[in-house]
């Protein structure tokens, strides 16, 4: 196939476009590398198609385009706070930008939306069937209301135009190529690079809120699975269904980087989910099973770090 692969710089976009070049397609990436590195794609850098644009704007794609794949967003809470007004745009503005385009190429679309949808869920693990209520004034609205949007577009089109699609609602993947920093730092790389440093480790709140963590190799199976056999019109949770305490997750990170460094504990942010669980039954129905498990999934990260 040509792939058109929107955020394709990006953490797991980057490691996207490899599977998808070594599964033979023609890759054409769109990013406007706010968050994504070209670095990202040094490995197969002779073997797509690069352009910097945004997808917030007019995208003038040549030739034929068979899917089309958009994992073009910011994902990090300090990113959310600092860039609002893009995050919303771009799961929006550029969902629908994207959207057209498949229609006009006759392609299939794949959205990455988010677990941030489920809130705080009193189903754990959460099914695709569960509807959360949502703050749209908080300081996670920009991204997980945007992300629902975007969801309510692609159906849209799907019911007014017949857009094929699928919707894949990504549960904390983590792995090589994560940012990290005080911009783009998500807790997994955050306590890493803290554990390395011998610094502290934060742990916001008691610790005890868990999260579904997906190693990046788990979560890229996944997405080619659902390339290849995922069915038109449905979403589809990626995620694991262990769930791992933020306290248990700094404990596993010190005892994979042996270092020294405390624990300390700050006040919770605002909306912080308490429990983050992905019913995964509907993927794993076609054959996907996470294969990497929280402490080989830091010792692998380690070695990326070091």
């Amino acid at each position: 196939m040509r792939v058109l692969l929107a955020g394709g710089a990006g953490f797991l976009g980057s490691h996207l476009a490899e599977a998808l070049v070594a599964n033979g397609d023609k890759v054409v990436i769109i990013d406007n590398l706010s968050s994504g590195l070209l670095s990202n794609l040094n490995a197969i850098e002779e073997k797509i198609e690069f352009m910097k644009g945004d997808i917030t704007k007019e995208l003038n794609v040549k030739g034929s385009i068979d899917l089309i794949v958009n994992m073009a967003s910011r994902a990090a809470r300090k990113e959310w706070e600092t860039y609002p007004v893009e995050i919303a745009l771009a799961n929006s503005v550029g969902t629908d930008n994207l959207a057209r385009l498949a229609i006009s190429k006759k392609a299939r679309l794949i959205y990455a939306s988010t677990s941030e949808l489920y809130a705080n869920p009193e189903v754990v693990p959460t099914p695709e069937t569960y509807i959360a209520r949502l703050d749209h004034i908080s300081s996670r609205a920009p991204y997980d209301e945007s992300k629902k949007f975007g969801e309510t577009l692609i159906k849209a089109y799907e019911a007014q135009y017949g857009l094929r699609n699928i919707i894949i609602r990504l549960f904390n993947a983590y792995g090589p190529r994560m940012r990290g920093g005080d911009m783009y730092g998500r807790v997994i790389d955050r306590f890493m690079k803290q554990a390395l440093a011998e610094e502290p480790l934060t742990v916001y709140g008691t610790g005890k809120q868990t999260r579904s963590f997906t190693y990046v190799s788990d979560t890229i199976a996944g997405i080619m699975l659902l390339i290849k056999s995922g069915k038109n019109g449905e979403i589809y949770n990626l995620g694991s269904s262990v769930e791992t305490s933020v306290i248990d997750l700094a404990k596993l990170v010190i005892e994979a980087t042996g270092s020294k460094s405390k624990i300390e504990y700050g006040p919770l942010p605002p909306g912080d989910p308490q429990r983050r669980g992905a019913d995964s039954s509907k993927i794993s129905a076609l054959g996907w099973t996470p294969k990497v498990p929280i402490k080989q999934g830091l010792r692998q990260m380690l070695k990326f770090y070091k």
